[in-house]
């Protein structure tokens, strides 16, 4: 076996006309005494430092996506702190870590990373280092909101182009770095570097271990989303140049609206889209997000994005009818129709007689078409039995969630979805500015332990009235950071720590889900007495048991037991895919086999 020794990289540093070259390793012992160091107290940001330090200048270390660095060092909660990045991914996955730079008593000035290929010493498979990309961790200020917080003030979350930052003395300053597997990459443990250097500091090189796992995960994800995008708003940051003739700048806010939307749909979100069937030029626009993974949307120009904007009277509701069969139509010839949904009605009153008004409508004016609804509550049938009839997504807020009313649904053939708005209170996880990262990644796999089968959320830009990089409080019912989830680039979207967690969620969720269809396969075509510890090894890590998640309110804060239980899984597919190799190839088997 063939052994990729780590050479730890010289640093050429300038300085007063002088070059330094300096050779740092890492004290496996020294350092993990410190790290115990972390305290953790409920509520309370607390201090967890850890640092390789060189001539009192620098501290480098570690961090998992899953830690909240402040610019003090301190964490939220229990931190997973090491002197080397080890990390794991399925083909088509991302997946990132932290490199935490603290300055010590001096301004640490043009402060970079350079990252190396991947290499599988073993095979010498690679991993280029285009797929390995570097952002600098920006931060917002938050206000204090009317929900508990564990801290109010600069909040990481904005990913900056990767650039030279300072670093003032006395300041934490993380590093946001994210590994790609292509389709096609070998499975292995694939080794590199990344490299902080600065001016007249010595260079610092880390350590970096990433395992590919033999499967991929799909570009279309099977956890439906719908995150609206206000295309309208956007001229709020991108304004028009100097001398930018009207008609350049409705083509350029065009171009970074189309950019938001396959940002999006790289982050696993589907924009609602609203679209109109008719128009050629958005079908068209269907087919090139489908590309990036689009599973589903909204049509029509009605609804709950629009205020709920539907006529009152039932003559004026009876006269859609031919519109809505012509939309039915349309997505049939364009083999749409699967991917579609009305967001027919928006918060509000269960039980409202409009709303059975208008969901009937289009169901009169054709049946494939889907009626979805969002509310605070749940619907009980068993209280309006007819009302809820011709609702085919009921998506319910998640700090309402009733499970008795849900399952009542469910068992009626109605599609469940949960949404996420304003922050409640309740313990339930939100995706505003200041929760714990957690928070954003759990969503994903409370969908899957209920199977609620779509996840909303209302904006992933909304910024009218504030500078999204210096207020976080965007919104005039004091949150931090609700309804923004990319803030406003150069020329396009940047995304946040948020999005990023969050995707790492979607990404769970997509290797439950090829778990559980290769557990179907198993129960459908071997019966061998071979397979029953796999059958019942697998069927335990798909329950997503009390340990990680005992209800929407109560779920884990231990990023090493989530991430351990995903690589449980991982590894649980993997057994079968060896399992049936040495059988030879079966066409019956799942995709991807």
């Amino acid at each position: 076996m063939r052994k990729l020794l780590f050479t730890l990289i010289l640093g050429f540093i300038l300085g007063a006309g002088l070059t330094s070259l300096a050779m740092v390793t890492y004290n496996n012992q020294k350092m993990a005494r410190i790290w115990k160091r972390y305290a953790v107290d409920p509520g309370v940001v607390k201090k967890a430092r850890v640092a390789a330090s060189i001539d009192g200048k620098i501290d480098v270390y570690v961090a998992s996506s899953l830690d909240r660095i402040f610019k003090d060092g301190m964490t939220l909660v229990k931190p997973v702190f090491s002197n080397a990045a080890d990390i794991s991914l399925a083909r088509n996955e991302h997946e990132s870590f932290q490199v935490v730079v603290r300055a010590d008593k001096q301004l640490l000035e043009d402060v970079q990373l350079s990252v190396s290929d991947l290499v599988d010493p073993q095979t010498g498979q690679m991993i280029k280092q285009g797929s390995v990309s570097w952002r600098v961790v920006g931060y917002v200020p938050t206000k204090k909101p009317y929900y508990p917080v564990k801290y109010v003030g600069l909040w990481p979350d904005p990913l900056l182009p990767g650039t030279k930052t300072n670093v003032p003395p006395g300041i934490t300053q993380p590093f946001w770095v994210t590994v790609y597997a292509p389709a096609g990459t070998a499975p292995g443990r694939y080794e590199g570097t990344v490299t902080v250097t600065a001016r007249d500091v010595p260079a610092i090189t880390v350590p970096v271990r990433a395992r590919v796992y033999d499967f991929d995960i799909p570009k279309a994800s099977r956890l439906k989303t719908a995150f609206d995008f206000y295309g309208h708003i956007t001229y709020k940051q991108f304004p028009q140049r100097e001398d930018e003739p009207d008609r350049a700048y409705k083509s350029r806010l065009g171009e970074i609206n189309d950019k938001f939307i396959i940002t999006m749909l790289q982050y696993r979100m589907n924009p609602i889209l609203n679209l109109d069937p008719t128009l050629n030029e958005e079908m068209a626009n269907v087919d090139r997000y489908l590309l990036h993974g689009l599973n589903n949307f909204s049509i029509g120009k009605r609804g709950g994005t629009f205020a709920n904007n539907w006529p009152g009277d039932q003559e004026a509701i009876d006269n859609l009818e031919g519109l809505y069969r012509t939309y039915g139509e349309m997505l049939k010839l364009n083999n749409f129709l699967n991917y579609n949904y009305i967001y027919t009605w928006d918060e509000g009153e269960i039980g409202n007689p409009q709303v059975s008004k208008i969901t009937a409508m289009i169901h009169r004016a054709y049946p494939g078409l889907k009626n979805m609804v969002c509310y605070h509550g749940i619907w009980d049938p068993d209280e309006r039995p007819d009302w809820g009839k011709d609702i085919d997504i009921w998506t319910f807020q998640i700090d309402n969630f009733h499970e008795g009313k849900m399952r009542k649904l469910q068992a009626l053939g109605k599609e469940i979805w949960m949404y996420i708005s304003g922050p409640g209170g309740t313990g339930a996880p939100n995706l505003a500015v200041d929760f714990d990262s957690m928070d954003y990644r759990i969503v994903a796999w409370l969908c899957w332990k209920y199977d609620i089968k779509g996840f909303l959320y209302w904006c992933v830009n909304w910024w009218p009235t504030v500078d999204p990089f210096k207020n976080a409080a965007n919104t005039r019912w004091g949150q931090n950071g609700n309804g923004l989830l990319f803030y406003p680039g150069k020329d396009g979207p940047l995304a946040s720590l948020r999005a990023e967690v969050f995707r790492d969620g979607m990404e769970d969720y997509e290797y439950i889900q090829r778990l559980y269809d290769t557990l179907k396969y198993l129960k459908q075509n071997k019966q061998d007495e071979q397979y029953k510890e796999y059958f019942e090894e697998s069927m335990r890590l798909l329950k997503v048991d009390d340990s990680i998640v005992v209800s929407p309110t109560e779920f884990t804060r231990d990023t090493e037991h989530l991430i351990g239980r995903r690589n449980q899984i991982a590894e649980q597919i993997e057994e079968f895919r060896k399992m049936i190799q040495k059988e030879g190839p079966d066409p019956r088997g799942p995709e991807s086999q």
